[in-house]
């Protein structure tokens, strides 16, 4: 009588002979149907990979994150290029070649970048005034060892056979409205497995063993937005499953093998390629909040963070394509910052209320004038001028007062004022002092 493990692998060569026969009649499909088998299968280790050691001696990760053909650029962490979000951002964006028009990207498909279980799905629907739906995009969370966690985010169309795995939408929990919903899973699936197809993404990665990011408040990026609202009845498991581990991002290319680390790194630059990444350690660090310092992320709230519907969050930090170009991303929060200080023609207002609410970047100082976020110390005053909307939009004319100020059992704060009545700093009468018209941020 055959034993079990014979009869195993008897039936793994009539598989891969049958794969191989398809091959031959049909080269084109013959590919893709090894691919997707060979991903999907679950046969021999069923040890979560949450739980399974990850590998001594080699990289977590063996495949590329999509075909590298269709990828134009790497934005680094810490990218601006998503109008709007708050700056550092926890992942790389992979966008891709153009399309049939310049404004155009074509669609590639995003590959599991190793052996992984898919942990969880969430999607999102985005709708016009009039409550119509515009859009959908994909998150999926995955581990690929037990200190290893990814995700991709913007994936426009999942693959139909990892949601039929996932049971199908009708198994997903909803968070507040069907626009937007999450299902925990278990789905293992091959390294270069299809996720999903899109025309750009982002990745994200966490390591769990390593040392965390030196966040002055690492609280702040423990909450889930989900786990703080209690209409949402969705499981801690689930809740868990789709919380970012934000202090321990990391910059994914560097997990990758040391054969394909080299190509990835040499895409790095903005979402166009207008600019490349300069400096050492061009995929930087995800979050660079400097304890003691201005650097970093700061809130609207003294308590809550910028997950809630109420709270909103402003960056301090250098450029993540050049590093002597820093960066104020107040995305209009800060009230001082009028559309009247662009400059720009009268007859474009429309320019300016734009360019008040953009990112404004300038060219790093030394002293108390341009001061490297990092180098900002409790209680001085610190002047910002020559300042640009974005990194090719008008400039402001005015300069900008920052101070900090630690407060003993309690967070610290932050002080901006736009000033209209200087255009250098050199023209502000010593000493410098705030006008009355300040915001204050906390961290």
């Amino acid at each position: 009588m055959l034993e079990t493990g014979t009869y195993t692998r008897l039936a793994a060569t009539l598989f891969t002979a049958a794969l191989l026969l398809a091959t031959t009649y049909s080269p084109n499909a013959g590919r893709e149907t090894l691919v997707r088998a060979a991903a999907l299968a679950q046969v021999g280790d069923k040890t979560p990979r949450a739980e399974a050691a990850c590998p001594i001696g080699e990289t977590p990760l063996t495949s590329p994150f999509a075909d590298l053909e269709g990828v134009l650029s790497v934005s680094p962490l810490g990218s601006v290029t998503a109008p709007g979000e708050p700056l550092p951002a926890p992942y790389i964006r992979v966008n891709t070649t153009l399309g049939e028009t310049i404004l155009d990207r074509r669609q590639i498909t995003a590959l599991a970048p190793a052996k992984i279980d898919v942990t969880a799905l969430e999607r999102r629907t985005q709708r016009d005034s009039y409550g119509r739906a515009t859009a959908q995009s994909w998150t999926v969370h995955f581990r690929v060892c037990e200190s290893i966690a990814l995700y991709y985010d913007g994936i426009e169309k999942l693959d139909p056979t990892l949601l039929a795995k996932a049971g199908g939408l009708e198994t997903f929990e909803e968070f507040a409205s069907a626009d937007h919903i999450a299902r925990e899973t278990q789905i293992r699936l091959q390294s270069g497995a299809p996720i999903g197809a899109t025309r750009g993404f982002d990745v994200g990665l966490h390591d769990l063993a390593a040392a965390p990011e030196g966040l002055e408040r690492p609280e702040r990026y423990a909450a889930n937005p989900y786990a703080q609202a209690a209409a949402f009845d969705a499981p801690s498991s689930l809740i868990k499953a789709i919380t970012p581990q934000t202090p321990f991002a990391r910059c994914p290319i560097d997990y990758l093998p040391q054969r394909m680390r080299a190509s990835w790194s040499d895409k790095l630059g903005d979402s166009w390629v207008f600019r490349r990444a300069k400096g050492e350690g061009a995929c930087r660090t995800a979050l660079l909040d400097a304890p003691g310092a201005a650097q970093g992320v700061w809130f609207t709230d003294a308590a809550h963070n910028a997950a809630t519907t109420k709270v909103s969050a402003i960056a301090l930090a250098s450029d993540s394509i050049d590093p002597e170009r820093l960066i104020f991303a107040l995305h209009g929060r800060l009230s001082s910052l009028t559309p009247d200080l662009v400059s720009a023609a009268p007859a474009m207002d429309h320019v300016k209320e734009k360019a008040a609410k953009d990112f404004l970047s300038f060219e790093r100082g030394t002293g108390r004038v341009n001061a490297p976020f990092g180098d900002v110390q409790d209680g001085s005053i610190y002047c910002y001028e020559r300042l640009r909307s974005n990194f090719v939009g008008p400039m402001i004319n005015g300069v900008i007062l920052l101070q900090r100020n630690s407060i003993v059992d309690g967070p610290a704060r932050l002080r901006i004022e736009a000033r209209e009545d200087a255009l250098s700093c050199i023209d502000l009468k010593e000493p410098w002092a705030f006008a009355g018209d300040e915001t204050t941020f906390y961290r």
